[in-house]
C-alpha cells in the first residue's frame, strides 16, 4: 500500500511534472484526442436525443439530466483513464521494468506519479473542450458542494488507478493483456454508470451497486458534479473502497513481485 512516511515527495513531484510535460509536448496527439472526444460527445448527444424523442422522461430522468450524466462520466473517463495497465504490460515485455525495480522508489508509487501527471495534463486540454460543448448545447452543471465533487473525482482516479495497476501486474504472468484490459474497461464503464446512468438499471441492482465499488467509479463523482447527490454517505463509501483498493493493490504487488518473470523483447 502507498505509505506516506516512505513517500519520496520530491521524486514523485518530478515524475508527475515530467509525465505531464511529455504528454503536453505531443501537440498533434492532443489535437487528435480532443477532436475525437468532441466527435464522440456530439454523437452521444444525438443518440440520447433519439432515445428521448418519444418521451420527455425515461427512468425518472429528463433528456438533459440523462445526457449530462453520460457526458460528464465520459469526460471523466477520458482524462482519468491514463493506460497504466497498457504501460506496465509494455514495460514488462521489454524488460524495462527490471530497471525500475532497483530504483529507490516502489513500483506502485512510481506508476501512480506517472498516472497522476498524465491525468492532470489530459484534464488541461479536455476540460476546455467539455466546457465549450456545454456552452454550445446550453447545458449547465449544478454542483451543490464543489469540495465534495473534487474529492469524489480524486477518489475515483485512485480507484481506477488501483484496478489498472493490478491488471498491469498480470503482465508478469500473462503474455497478452488485451482481452483482460478491454474487458476491464467495458465492465468499469458499464457498471460505473459511464455508458448508461444507473437510474436505468433495475432497482435491486442499483441498491447493490451503491455499496459495491463499481457505482463509485463514475456515478458518485458525476452525481456530485451535476448536483444529483448532496449527501456525504456516497463519498464516505467511496473513500472506504479506496482504502480497500489501495491495500489490495499493494498486496497484489508484493505477491506478484516475489515471482518476478520479465518477458524479454
Amino acid at each position: 500500500m502507498l505509505s506516506i512516511p516512505r513517500l519520496p515527495l520530491k521524486g514523485c513531484a518530478a515524475l508527475v511534472w515530467g509525465s505531464a510535460r511529455i504528454l503536453a509536448t505531443d501537440r498533434k496527439g492532443r489535437w487528435l484526442v480532443t477532436f475525437g472526444y468532441l466527435i464522440a460527445m456530439w454523437l452521444l448527444y444525438y443518440l440520447w436525443s433519439a432515445l428521448f424523442k418519444d418521451s420527455p422522461m425515461r427512468a425518472g430522468m429528463s433528456f438533459e439530466a440523462a445526457f449530462l450524466h453520460v457526458a460528464v462520466a465520459q469526460t471523466l473517463f477520458t482524462f482519468l483513464h491514463v493506460g497504466t495497465d497498457w504501460r506496465m504490460a509494455r514495460e514488462i515485455r521489454s524488460g524495462e521494468i527490471a530497471t525500475q525495480l532497483i530504483l529507490p522508489m516502489s513500483l506502485n508509487v512510481r506508476q501512480f506519479s506517472i498516472a497522476l501527471g498524465r491525468a492532470l495534463a489530459q484534464a488541461v486540454y479536455i476540460l476546455p473542450a467539455f466546457i465549450a460543448f456545454l456552452w454550445w448545447f446550453d447545458l449547465r452543471l449544478a454542483p451543490q458542494t464543489i469540495g465534495l465533487a473534487l474529492l469524489s473525482v480524486a477518489l475515483s482516479f485512485v480507484l481506477l488507478f488501483c484496478i489498472d495497476f493490478v491488471v498491469g501486474l498480470a503482465g508478469f504472468i500473462a503474455t497478452d493483456l488485451w482481452g483482460i484490459t478491454a474487458s476491464k474497461d467495458a465492465l468499469v464503464q458499464f457498471l460505473g454508470g459511464a455508458l448508461i446512468p444507473l437510474a436505468f438499471f433495475p432497482a435491486a441492482m442499483r441498491e447493490v451497486l451503491a455499496y459495491l465499488p463499481f457505482g463509485h467509479f463514475f456515478n458518485t463523482p458525476v452525481g456530485y458534479i451535476t448536483g444529483e447527490i448532496v449527501s456525504f454517505q456516497p463519498v464516505l463509501i467511496q473513500a472506504a473502497w479506496t482504502l480497500v483498493f489501495l491495500f489490495a493493490a499493494g498486496l497484489a504487488g508484493r505477491i506478484v513481485l516475489r515471482k518476478l518473470i520479465v518477458f524479454g523483447a
